[in-house]
């Protein structure tokens, strides 16, 4: 089994504190608008599907 030295681990710590702090993730809610035009877009869509079915 290898044994990591000193100097490694110091060089671990320096790197870590470097390194992007954790940010809180916050949940992704989607806005009102986006929703209508997908939505809109959706409705869209399945009237030409049953125009081309008739």
């Amino acid at each position: 089994m290898r044994t990591f030295g000193p100097a490694l681990l110091i060089l671990m710590s320096v790197v870590n504190s470097y390194a992007a702090p954790h940010v809180a993730r916050s949940s992704v809610v989607p806005e009102p608008g986006l929703l209508l035009l997908l939505g809109g877009g959706l409705v869209g869509l399945a009237t030409l599907v049953r125009r081309h079915m008739s």
